[in-house]
């Protein structure tokens, strides 16, 4: 559909089309202090005003986007409607989306990647905070401007967290290409999610193909699930060990092995950029070819990214406002879309659900949302003190805010970093210590004559067992059971029966120790001195081992809670059958009968089963 005007807008040229409607190029021609100011104008397709439940998704859109001021968030001007055609202003920026720079044959080096990671974390932080989720967060909706920023364009899929009833009924919102697998099977969606598309992001920088390809839609969504990714310094061969770790637990499939949120990922690709750059030590004869380089600054480092940025392409995906127009505060920052046209890896929204035919309305009005900030300003302000108020609560919270990001610029000091990980532990408990994996090195890197090295010691040689036995079960399920070694095939046996009887695992392991370590030579884990041995850990059995008896601890205390918590009831249905003997001897004989079947094999259990067969004899069964 064709529009001359959209509330205060002239319509130029239309510069980006999806499923939902289209954007233009248009500028502020009536009086006021916008006047001139070029825009990006979204127009929703008019059907989709009468679409059930389609005007509050819209306003439920417009009430999350105006929620967020930041910079590195292509900004919201205002929204309105005209003739039943709901739309909403933007910014247009001058540049190139990152999608544009990979299809024109640019490889992002490790540092560019990180910078550009660091940018987009801090832009969904701001996001997060207000509880929204971007939800497609993939190298299209990611502007490259001339200084080297990152914008994040394209938050119209994004919903309030709670707002499921808003979504699509039946549609899968997101890109394949970068889509979480909790996206692709369905399930609730979290910041988590954003978190897995920047892993697809950053592999996509750096290898210049996303982490999967594939020809059909189910295929993809299937990938996204259940695949593993190549590791990306297999096509970016000098990507850095600890960015390739990074971007692959970003890319885990449960969302609980990601980072626990984007503020802690930011200060941890900061800590990373800040170690990397750090010169090494020339070995003799090589000269300075061996130093990685000086730590440049950011502006330096995203400026040289703008120069190559700023390289002419055929058609720029969208324009900057005019440098004479009046721009808006620089805190009013939000989110926008630019709809990309679909291509064979964008998952295709269902046709909204109409409801009752309605007349078309003939319905004009438009807000900006500086008018918004000054109704609501109008209504809280009943004096000069109140004013004089609020203009200290801003400047108290613009001191707040410069320091906040004085904090998180700053890398951890050995106090902070010491306290993150004990925090995390505790609150995620010692069995799994993935969370904490790349602190604990970082703090054995950074903070080498620290005396709590010792303290943590023990986590990270925790930590090398259960590497071992992920992989073990890796490998376990790829080659196959019989396969297998066979103390490895016993133990995960043991552990994958020890959530439904302990008992039985508990037994199985006892009698894998009682065959292979039969004088008791392997020692536990924790704080043993045995573990400082590192011979002891490129021997497979004494690690098989050490984690059997390990899980022998942990059951042992499964069973003793169980036994807790269940014998005194036993003790009391034993008792009833006891007074039931001489009144009703086939209910009591029946209740001894069950006790001895069902808790027979349960070494908790044996003096109760002794005495339940005590009364069978005694009733002479």
């Amino acid at each position: 559909m064709e529009y001359e005007r959209l509330g205060p807008y002239r319509i130029g040229k239309q510069i980006g089309k999806g499923g939902m409607g289209a954007v233009f190029e248009a500028v502020y021609d009536q009086v006021g202090e916008q006047q001139g100011l070029r825009v990006a104008i979204k127009a929703l397709s008019p059907q989709m005003a009468f679409a059930e439940g389609f005007r509050e998704r819209f306003e439920a859109e417009i009430d999350s986007l105006k929620k967020l001021r930041h910079e590195g968030i292509v900004c919201l001007y205002g929204y309105g409607e005209q003739d039943s055609v709901l739309f909403y202003s933007m910014e247009l920026v001058e540049g190139t989306s990152l999608e544009d720079e990979i299809k024109a044959g640019r490889r992002f080096n490790w540092r560019e990647t990180l910078q550009i990671g660091i940018q987009i974390c801090r832009a969904l932080k701001h996001a997060h905070d207000h509880g929204v989720v971007h939800r497609d967060i993939k190298p299209a909706n990611l502007m490259l401007t001339p200084e080297g920023r990152v914008k994040i364009a394209d938050f119209g899929i994004a919903r309030l967290f709670g707002g499921t009833q808003l979504t699509t009924a039946g549609g899968v919102l997101g890109t394949a290409d970068y889509m979480s697998p909790e996206q692709a099977d369905g399930r609730p969606v979290t910041e988590k999610c954003d978190q897995y598309s920047l892993g697809g992001v950053m592999y996509a920088l750096l290898a210049g193909r996303p982490p999967f390809h594939a020809k059909t839609m189910p295929e993809m969504l299937q990938l996204q699930r259940f695949a593993e990714p190549e590791p990306v310094r297999s096509y970016a061969t000098e990507t850095p060990d600890q960015l390739n770790r990074l971007i692959a637990q970003l890319l885990a499939k449960d969302p609980d092995d990601r980072f626990p949120n984007v503020m802690v990922l930011s200060r941890h690709m900061e800590a990373m950029e800040k170690a990397l750059s750090r010169p090494l030590k020339a070995n003799p004869g090589q000269g300075n070819d061996s130093a990685v380089g000086a730590d440049p600054s950011l502006s330096q480092a995203t400026s040289g990214m703008a120069d190559e940025a700023t390289r002419a392409l055929d058609t720029p995906v969208v324009l900057a406002p005019e440098a004479t127009s009046q721009p808006l505060s620089d805190d009013i920052f939000d989110a926008a879309t630019l709809d990309q046209p679909t291509d064979a890896q964008d998952i295709p929204l269902e046709q909204p659900t109409l409801a009752e035919p309605v007349s078309q309305r003939s319905i004009s009005r438009f807000t900006t949302v500086d008018e918004d900030a000054r109704r609501l300003q109008e209504q809280s302000q009943s004096n000069v003190w109140h004013i004089g108020a609020q203009l200290a609560g801003l400047l108290a919270l613009l001191g707040v805010i410069i320091w906040g990001g004085w904090q998180m610029m700053r890398p951890l000091t050995a106090d902070e970093l010491f306290e993150t990980i004990m925090v995390t532990i505790h609150e995620q408990g010692e069995d799994n210590l993935r969370p904490v994996a790349d602190q604990l090195e970082e703090f054995q890197q950074r903070f080498v004559d620290d005396s709590r090295n010792q303290q943590l010691e023990p986590y990270r040689q925790q930590w090398e067992f259960q590497k071992f036995e992920r992989q073990a079960r890796l490998k376990a399920r790829v080659a196959g059971a019989e396969a297998a070694d066979p103390i490895a095939s016993v133990y995960l046996e043991a552990a994958r029966i020890s959530a439904d009887n302990p008992e039985k695992s508990l037994a199985m392991l006892q009698a894998l120790v009682a065959l292979h370590d039969p004088l008791g030579k392997t020692k536990q884990t924790g704080n043993d001195d045995s573990l400082s041995d590192r011979a002891a850990r490129k021997n497979e059995t004494e690690r098989w081992l050490v984690l059997t008896r390990q899980k022998i601890v942990e059951l042992q205390d499964r069973v003793q809670q169980l036994a807790l918590a269940q014998l005194p009831a036993l003790h009391k249905r034993l008792a009833f059958a006891s007074q039931l003997q001489t009144t009703q001897p086939d209910q009591a004989r029946k209740m001894y009968q069950a006790i001895i079947r069902l808790y027979s094999e349960k070494p908790w259990a044996h003096e109760v089963v002794e005495q339940a067969r005590l009364g069978l004899k005694n009733m002479g069964s």
